[in-house]
């Protein structure tokens, strides 16, 4: 904001023998002060979106990190899918997804075949098909129909 306020207000700048001419001496102080005051508003509206997105970010990570196991694991411990609300329904999906490669895996897979080199498909075949699942649970909040 200070950089902006002088730059408006001391934009005449000497340099040994040349002078840069202002280009807000030809616009009215009228627009000018319109223009401050918009780019002020902008800005405190920019400082509020920031503060807003870091308070999402905590409230998602309450939500994703502290509630959602907990009431996931209580609904699947009491095996209950859907969950009727005020706002909807929450479902509890089950998503089965494989643990990602790393290079215990893939030594531990590879060894194997080590010793044939025509098995080289046959190897990245169990590479892709063996792979760890995992089991995790995620609500979904799914609408009423009006």
């Amino acid at each position: 904001m200070f950089f902006f306020y002088f730059f408006l207000n001391n934009l005449k700048v000497n340099s040994k023998t040349m002078s840069i001419m202002n280009p807000f001496e030809q616009i009215p102080q009228n627009e000018i002060q319109f223009f401050k005051e918009k780019v002020q508003r902008w800005l405190h509206v920019d400082t509020q979106i920031t503060e807003l997105e870091t308070k999402i970010k905590e409230l998602k990570k309450v939500r994703n990190k502290e509630l959602e196991p907990e009431i996931t694991t209580f609904m699947t411990q009491y095996n209950v899918t859907d969950l009727n609300t005020g706002n909807g329904k929450l479902k509890c999906q089950e998503r089965k997804t494989k643990k990602g490669l790393n290079k215990h895996n893939i030594r531990e897979n590879l060894s194997k075949y080590l010793t044939e080199q025509d098995k080289l498909e046959e190897a990245m075949n169990d590479l892709w098909t063996n792979r760890e699942i995992t089991i995790s649970y995620k609500l979904k909040k799914v609408k009423d129909k009006k």
